[in-house]
């Protein structure tokens, strides 16, 4: 199939469900958001590049475009799992383009974040790149990191020091900030660089369920939450980031309380459900350096009421 058909299937803001696109490497089967396929082809002529990182075949241009393709079997390592591949996918994610070479393509399937669990926390687990696991038609489905794969290949270093230009009236260290992000890798990221700012009270957790836990039983402990502002990643197991932030604009004691949104899938369309949802900024994933002045910024504007594009 040239492009995954999404028509009739889009999802609407917070319903705290997912298109998962299903593909298979040798005969086990994994799954990516359908939001960051662009399209699926046909393997088309590589070039290769020299010195290039082992899991990268090489590159290919489609419409103009000069696309790199990664094979997804060499890249994790599953001995005899690239014989056959015959299908290439196309991903956009964190303003990256990215082919990856899969042995097929099977279909896409509507399921709830609620079926979708965690990796279990295990020694040599937790470092996979593999985020959760859906549970679709009886059988598990591996969801892969692929905003892990690409910074390893890539040897992306995001650990960057953070700036801000904001005249605050406030010290960092005072503010409570929740942080949700499945992502190991991402989280070690955002929290490195939010802690060296100084925004050292930072609460962490790992998917949207126990976010909207810390922050329930904050308010019925203290009355009114004592947070003064939440981060949150979009594809999360249990409950994914709008839903979280639908449902704590609708809490009475939660709704002024600011929410970045910072996911690898904020394009126009996702943009417009964050804003739907109440979510007060929107933020790529690479935009770190660009993160702890737009906390400053709605910490000191916590009152705003429309959503901040970045």
């Amino acid at each position: 199939m040239s492009e995954p058909n999404q028509q009739g299937i889009l999802l609407e803001s917070g319903t705290n469900e997912l298109e998962i696109l299903v593909f298979t490497l040798g005969e086990q089967r994994y799954g990516v958001n359908v939001a960051k396929v662009r399209e699926v082809i046909e393997p088309v002529e590589l070039t290769k590049l020299p010195e290039s990182p082992e899991a990268m075949d090489g590159v290919f241009q489609l419409r103009n475009i000069v696309t790199p393709l990664i094979n997804l079997s060499r890249c994790l390592h599953l001995s005899g799992g690239d014989d056959g591949e015959c299908k290439t996918i196309i991903m956009e994610f964190n303003d990256v383009r990215v082919g990856f070479s899969v042995t097929t393509v099977e279909q896409i399937y509507r399921v709830s974040w609620k079926n979708v669990t965690a990796v279990p926390a295990v020694d040599g687990v937790q470092d996979a790149p593999v985020t959760s696991v859906a549970h679709i038609n009886d059988h598990m489905v591996l969801m892969l990191d692929f905003e892990q794969i690409v910074f390893e290949i890539g040897g992306v270093d995001l650990f960057e020091e953070s700036a801000s230009r904001i005249e605050k009236n406030f010290e960092r260290g005072d503010q409570r900030i929740l942080l949700a992000e499945d992502s190991a890798v991402m989280r070690k990221l955002i929290q490195s660089n939010v802690v060296k700012s100084g925004y050292t009270n930072l609460v962490v957790c790992t998917d949207g369920q126990e976010a909207w836990e810390a922050l329930e039983q904050d308010v019925a402990t203290n009355g009114t939450p004592t947070f003064s502002l939440v981060i949150t990643d979009i594809e999360m197991p249990r409950m994914d980031g709008l839903f979280l932030t639908k449902r704590l604009k609708e809490h009475a004691a939660m709704k002024d309380l600011p929410v970045i949104i910072f996911s690898s899938l904020v394009s126009v369309d996702n943009e417009k459900k964050c804003k739907a949802v109440g979510a007060s900024a929107q933020i790529t994933k690479p935009q770190l350096a660009e993160l702890v002045e737009l906390i400053d910024r709605l910490i000191i504007e916590s009152d705003v009421p429309a959503a901040i594009a970045v």
